[in-house]
């Protein structure tokens, strides 16, 4: 297991607390990190794709997988790909370690990047106490929206945590978070995509983009 450094953007972290927030951590919420991993062991977090809001089916993971993948090379931009997995725990008293669900699908990708010649996959804990930390003033504003795991050479598990100092994000981005929560910017995941299937909302659910959200 290599020493990474992890950029994360404010789109990316916006995405992600705005998943978590709209389902107030009652049920787990998954989705696909988009972004670049260099040689050089720098991984910069460029987006998020919400993918349920709750325990993922196997089913649901390979189609979100496979349809993102499809929108990254629609763009053209080769440097952008999946590069990780992000979860937040059903539990608002767990901070500790990501879920069971999502470690497992995270090892299965990472066992496929590095098939393909790739490394560096990585799994995003979003937390509670990071969040109210970016909306609340009288939070403890040292407790950090995600916490960011690695696979464990010796145990093959996403037990080894990148260290937070190795994590940087964008300026401002509690700031940033608080005003989309105050706005209330709607987002979508995939399975909200496919639940509300012909409905006058449906096609307005896009849930690769969520380009509602403007920062």
């Amino acid at each position: 297991m290599s020493t990474i450094q992890i950029s994360v953007s404010a789109l990316a972290e916006t995405k992600m607390a705005l998943h978590s927030a709209k389902h107030g951590f009652s049920n787990p919420i998954h989705g696909i990190i988009v972004g670049k991993s260099g040689s050089d062991g720098v991984v910069e977090i460029v987006d998020a794709v919400p993918v349920c809001h709750e325990v993922p089916t196997k089913p649901i993971v390979d189609m979100a997988l496979r349809l993102v993948d499809a929108h990254l090379q629609q763009q053209g931009d080769n440097e952008l790909t999946i590069i990780g997995w992000y979860t937040s725990n059903a539990s608002t008293s767990d901070d500790e370690t990501p879920n069971f669900s999502a470690c497992r699908i995270a090892s299965s990708m990472s066992d496929c990047c590095q098939e393909e010649g790739g490394d560096n996959f990585i799994l995003v804990m979003v937390t509670t106490s990071g969040l109210l930390a970016a909306v609340s003033k009288d939070s403890d504003s040292s407790s950090a929206l995600c916490r960011v795991f690695q696979k464990d050479a010796r145990t093959k598990t996403f037990s080894s945590e990148v260290d937070s100092s190795l994590i940087t994000q964008e300026n401002d981005t509690s700031y940033i978070i608080s005003k989309a929560m105050s706005k209330e910017m709607p987002i979508y995941d995939f399975v909200d995509h496919i639940s509300n299937y012909g409905s006058d909302d449906w096609k307005n659910m896009d849930w690769i983009k969520n380009g509602s959200i403007k920062l």
